[in-house]
């Protein structure tokens, strides 16, 4: 079939296909290969208009991953064809051309015609049929020639074009495609076309964290398994569909962490998940610390007896961590649980107005013994309560007087004191708490709340005292961490969504010890409305000793290195390029070493300490 006769049933074939619709119109097999048919065919069920230019989808970005991968090897294969008139085109996933490369500047009118150009979009959906959108969409190489373009502006173009798959993840993370005019193509351009997407492939590989790859052949070797398979490291999941559904950020954050702290005995734990109606097969593998990779292999439904938590299946030769096992408790619970431990306490608070007397409340500082106490009683009085310290009590005798008035007025009495109070005046508030009012609001309770230094030992019955209610500190609150979060912000900012954070960022509040403990949260949940709003909060907003947290794992020489680079981005600005020429490397190699090393893009104000 000459030239003219082919281009012709190309066009009557694409056409049937339009008019008659999918399942009647047949494309003889000699004419198109068949993933042209195919993309012919995807190109129709998704309503493109062949004679509808490609749109312009945002500015190129030049600090892209690959952009930066395929620079050099672009530069090369550039050169390469300087006698032959073809041009270049690489696109991101969304089929957006991001580098455009012109042996002859005589092509670029014809290209620029096609609007063949930076910042448009190629993808299969927007054009049809083309060498840079048919790659991504049936992830292969094709060889597009004239009318087999499923866009009339394309027809004197032949492009052959091959996807670019991350080596890591396996996913395409856009295309190259070589393209000419329709007279002077090559079948030789498929290989080329082949060649150079592998050598980005392989950049990407190069530029990749070292971890990643390490999880990557952790994911590979484990993946062969017939059960749902993820492995994950600090910072990145890599799992099949099945066992996605038994996984999210949060419970990435969480598990990582109490795995990490685990004390391993052996490299394999069995746990068992029936919230999640699983059980997974953990093994431990690479370095401790920050390095480790977990492999959670989802073996078998969770037994009936276990349900409503999450357990450590012992076998003989294991051993279970108290911590771990407590807060793999509240991990479980924490996709049901309707409450946290401060709601419970509002209710234990209520138990113990049940009998008379004064109702003590313990804590460390800043767990919010004040608040709690205070929200107790307004809740039961429909009044602000008064306040009084121990000192008050000791030092000014009006100060009773002043309780007695507010009972009378039906108001809550909170006394706040520090660890050192005195046992004569707590059998003084216990008497004067204990004394019969008549027509005094029932709410109107007398609550001590008392700061405590060391651990807390409940037992007070040789004290001939009613036992306290007890806050515990935040970090023995870890596993409903992200709960309490939410129920601080409802408080803080009653209607607003509740504050969403990145899994590196919510490692960062998990290891992090809150020396202030919920006051401190208070003020930093505050000040994250004020600088991140309501957006995904990630490491870079939190407060810079906190985010240092994730890096304690760090040996001398890495953290050497790290305050190093910080302080090259600090004299450079920020400018990553600058940055690496005053550390004489290369600009991919400090990508890669920040990636590595955990530097964010605003941690080149964060100088490191003397």
């Amino acid at each position: 079939m000459d030239k003219s006769r082919r281009e012709d049933a190309l066009r009557s074939a694409r056409e049937q296909l339009i008019t008659e619709g999918l399942v009647r119109a047949s494309i003889p097999a000699s004419l198109v290969a068949e993933e042209i048919e195919q993309s012919w065919r995807r190109s129709v069920s998704n309503h493109v208009n062949p004679a509808t230019g490609p749109h312009i989808l945002g500015e190129v970005d030049p600090d892209s991953a690959i952009l930066r991968a395929a620079g050099r090897i672009l530069d090369q294969w550039q050169s390469n064809l300087t006698d032959t008139r073809m041009a270049l085109f690489l696109a991101d996933e969304e089929g957006k051309i991001v580098s455009r490369r012109i042996v002859d500047a005589q092509d670029a009118r014809t290209l620029d015609n096609a609007n063949a150009a930076e910042g448009f979009v190629f993808s299969e959906l927007a054009l049809g049929t083309n060498g840079l959108g048919t790659p991504i969409e049936g992830r292969g190489v094709v060889f597009v020639r004239g009318h087999e373009h499923f866009n009339d502006a394309l027809a004197r173009l032949a492009c052959a074009g091959a996807p670019i798959k991350h080596p890591i993840t396996g996913r395409i993370v856009g295309s190259l495609s070589i393209a000419s005019h329709v007279d002077a193509s090559s079948p030789l351009m498929v290989s080329m076309a082949r060649q150079a997407g592998h050598q980005i492939a392989e950049a990407l590989e190069l530029m990749a964290d070292s971890r990643n790859l390490e999880l990557a052949r952790t994911y590979r070797q484990f993946r062969s398994s017939k059960h749902p398979v993820l492995v994950m490291n600090s910072e990145t999941v890599m799992t099949d569909l099945p066992a996605l559904a038994h996984f999210d950020a949060e419970s990435h954050a969480y598990l990582w962490e109490m795995l990490r702290m685990h004390h391993w005995d052996q490299d394999k734990l069995q746990l068992e998940l029936p919230v999640l109606g699983t059980e997974a097969m953990v093994r431990r593998l690479g370095r401790a610390g920050q390095d480790a990779i977990f492999a959670l292999e989802f073996t078998e439904p969770a037994s009936a007896a276990a349900e409503g938590g999450i357990s450590v299946v012992n076998h003989p030769e294991q051993k279970s961590a108290p911590a771990l096992r407590e807060v793999l408790d509240g991990l479980s619970s924490r996709q049901a649980r309707t409450t946290t431990s401060y709601s419970v306490l509002q209710r234990e608070l209520t138990v113990a107005a049940t009998a008379d007397g004064l109702i003590r409340v313990t804590g460390g500082p800043g767990t919010g013994k004040h608040y709690q106490s205070s929200k107790w009683l307004r809740q039961h009085t429909g009044r602000e309560p008064k306040t009084f310290t121990a000192e008050m009590l000791t030092e000014d005798p009006t100060a009773w007087a002043g309780m007695e008035a507010a009972l009378k007025e039906g108001c809550g009495i909170l006394v706040t004191a520090g660890p050192g109070i005195g046992h004569e005046l707590v059998e003084q508030l216990t008497e004067f708490a204990s004394a019969h009012r008549p027509g005094v609001h029932p709410g109107a309770r007398v609550i001590l709340t008392e700061r405590t230094s060391g651990p807390f030992n409940p037992n007070h019955e040789a004290e001939g005292l009613q036992a306290p209610v007890h806050l515990p500190s935040l970090v023995e609150l870890r596993g409903e961490l992200l709960d309490i979060v939410r129920e601080v912000s409802a408080e803080l900012f009653p209607g607003a969504p509740s504050p969403r954070f990145s899994p590196a960022a919510l490692q960062c509040l998990l290891t992090w010890r809150w020396p202030g403990n919920i006051a401190e949260l208070a003020r930093l949940l505050a000040n994250l409305r004020r600088s991140a709003g309501t957006g995904l909060i990630q490491t870079k907003d939190l407060p810079a000793p906190m985010r240092q947290t994730t890096l304690s794992s760090l040996s001398r020489y890495e953290q050497s290195e790290r305050d190093t680079i910080v302080a090259a981005l600090a004299e450079a600005d920020g400018n990553k390029s600058r940055a690496a020429e005053i550390l004489g490397i290369g600009r991919t190699t400090m990508y890669r070493k920040m990636r590595a090393l955990k530097i964010d893009d605003d941690e080149r104000m964060i100088l490191p300490g003397p």
